[in-house]
């Protein structure tokens, strides 16, 4: 790749301490493997060099690209080569070097997995007498909190304290305990990794000397997304040269721990920084960025991203009445762009929240329009649609044993031995009312009743009004989510009245699978968070409503609604030539909304 000037003045510093602001899509990669490159052929060599990436698949495609560029370059020794990894993959390397080193019991030990974490966890509130099934005091929400309050360097009566309140002393007890534990299984888990490399380079100033020597040249990849004890490592590390590269306007994963504010003050925090700047986009359409640049332009760290396209590229905006003529209206654009030549891997549905993609996502499956689904678990995979569903099948197909066994298990007192012994006494299309157990005898009447409503739509309310004190029972802790869940199923099944049931079944598996179904052509639906370095030619943005982005809960939180903001610009920066934002007026919520004061007020929005 030939650089521009931009890239070049970043390529060829010499500086001990640079930060590139780098706009989406200006080719931060490639100018990053330039500056490696540049370097190695003035004389440094690939073992001095630490790069720092926030994915394996980033590292990987690093380490090729540089590779290339100085293949004409022998290495010294079998030693010499890059450092590249994500920081918790080179703490591994580290730790499993010299365990014991690390103040490990035992010079081998084993990473634990969060599922394995949470079972210490468990046995850690047995211990301390909570085995409340309250969802407070349960093993994955501490082990969340814990493992916030080390990555924000918090101490953990600070994050523990608004959660558990009186309970916070008993809370640090079982923090204590799953130190304990994991230290006599000699286990360590993901944070650890980072704690333990960060705690031996602050007490031991000979090994931090020794790593000093040995990494003169570190390279951090999205600097935006590091949060407090990734700073810590960098801080005790304290390399002869740093870069640093990122841009704040795209850091959006402050839930996770990450703090803005380590790149947009990278520069006060070390004097003698040289700050460069990428502005020159090569993804999208020049309309496309001017409406990126308005998003930003009043944060802390604006960049004015200019396109290198010929075309400027198309925005659409429109609103429609509800989630669902939103969602049939997608569709149709889908359906018209693969017409018109795209491929279905070049379009992405992209929303806020996963919720807002339950009618895109029903919509498609509806039409057979192949998807693959980013971010959030997938419609047709939750458990209560396919309690819903399983119903449907019974109704379709009264020898589908597969269904009427999720079925009636949903029923009270209904186990797996229970509802086997009823389905083999059913061999026919007829149930056996004999062998039909009590609590399940409302089964029979609602799939009979469905059999005899013709409109799916009606089908759909009918199942639904009848299934939502199963779900009460089945679900207590979150029932009202998953109900509404289904009930945005319903609603989209109304939209299609003329669908006949057994289509409709099927779209829920040919969507995603099928014989004549490349993996590789299909359109992505996906939450932004998941959409976050990825492009496609037409990107289309659902809930771009005032109720939606922002969402609600940041309504009173500045430092939320700022992170809001670059998500929304994130969602904007992932389309190359076409873009269209839409909302609907009227929320799943049944909420009357207008467009998100994130789109300027003088947008041309149509009324669909």
């Amino acid at each position: 790749m030939r650089l521009n000037s931009s890239q070049q003045a970043v390529a060829q510093s010499h500086d001990p301490r640079v930060l590139v602001l780098a706009g989406a899509g200006t080719g931060k990669t490639a100018t990053s493997v330039h500056w490696v490159s540049n370097l190695i052929r003035g004389g440094a060599k690939r073992n001095q060099f630490l790069m720092i990436t926030f994915t394996r698949k980033g590292a990987s495609e690093m380490g090729k690209r540089i590779e290339k560029l100085i293949q004409d370059i022998p290495k010294t020794s079998l030693q010499d080569s890059i450092t590249i990894g994500t920081y918790h993959a080179v703490a591994g390397i580290l730790l499993r070097k010299e365990a014991l080193g690390f103040g490990l019991p035992h010079k081998t030990f084993t990473t634990i997995d969060e599922s394995e974490a949470n079972s210490i966890w468990k046995s850690a509130l047995k211990q301390i007498g909570l085995t409340s099934k309250s969802a407070l005091y349960v093993p994955d929400r501490l082990n969340a909190l814990y493992s916030y309050s080390r990555n924000t360097c918090k101490n953990p009566t600070e994050v523990f304290e608004p959660v558990f309140k009186g309970q916070t002393k008993r809370m640090l007890k079982a923090v204590q305990l799953y130190e304990e534990l994991k230290q006599a299984a000699n286990v360590v888990d993901y944070d650890d990794l980072l704690v333990l490399w960060v705690k031996r380079m602050t007490h031991d100033p000979a090994y931090a000397e020794q790593l000093r020597e040995r990494w003169k040249y570190v390279l951090v990849d999205e600097m935006q997304d590091n949060n407090r004890l990734n700073e810590a490592v960098l801080d005790t590390l304290n390399p002869s040269f740093l870069m640093a590269v990122g841009d704040s306007n795209q850091s959006i994963y402050g839930f996770r721990g990450s703090d803005v504010r380590i790149i947009s003050e990278f520069g006060a925090k070390n004097k003698e920084t040289k700050i460069l700047k990428l502005e020159n986009n090569y993804r999208s359409g020049q309309r496309i960025l001017d409406l990126a640049n308005i998003i930003v332009s009043k944060t802390e760290c604006p960049l004015i991203l200019t396109s290198s396209q010929e075309s400027p590229g198309r925005i659409e905006y429109t609103s429609f009445t509800n989630p669902q003529i939103e969602a049939i209206a997608i569709t149709e654009w889908i359906q018209k762009q693969v017409e018109s030549g795209k491929h279905h891997a070049h379009l992405a549905i992209l929303a806020r929240s996963s919720r807002h993609l339950d009618p895109v996502e029903i919509a498609l499956m509806t039409k057979k329009i192949f998807f693959k689904k980013y971010g959030g678990q997938s419609l047709a995979d939750s458990a209560e649609i396919k309690d819903f569903i399983s119903f449907l099948r019974v109704a379709h197909n009264p020898l589908d044993k597969i269904a009427l066994l999720r079925a009636l298990m949903l029923f009270p007192g209904i186990g797996e031995g229970t509802a086997a012994k009823t389905i083999e006494a059913h061999a026919g299309e007829k149930f056996n009312l004999e062998e039909w157990p009590v609590s399940a005898k409302e089964l029979i009447e609602w799939v009979t009743e469905i059999q005899k409503i013709k409109k799916i739509g009606e089908q759909g309310q009918y199942l639904y009004d009848k299934i939502r004190p199963l779900i009460l029972s089945n679900y207590p802790k979150d029932c009202e989510k998953r109900n509404n869940t289904i009930h945005n199923l319903v609603e989209a099944m109304k939209t299609h009245p003329d669908t006949p049931l057994a289509e409709f079944l099927d779209g829920f598996v040919l969507s995603r699978s099928s014989d004549d179904f490349h993996p590789d052509d299909a359109v992505v639906i996906s939450t932004v968070h998941s959409a976050k370095g990825l492009e496609w030619e037409g990107v289309w943005i659902v809930g771009c409503g005032a109720t939606q982005i922002p969402h609600p809960r940041t309504l009173n939180d500045k430092v939320g609604q700022e992170e809001e903001r670059r998500l929304f610009y994130v969602a904007v920066t992932r389309a190359k030539q076409h873009l269209v934002l839409s909302y609907p007026g009227v929320t799943d919520r049944k909420q009357n909304q207008g467009p998100s004061p994130f789109i300027p007020e003088n947008s041309p929005w149509r009324f669909a």
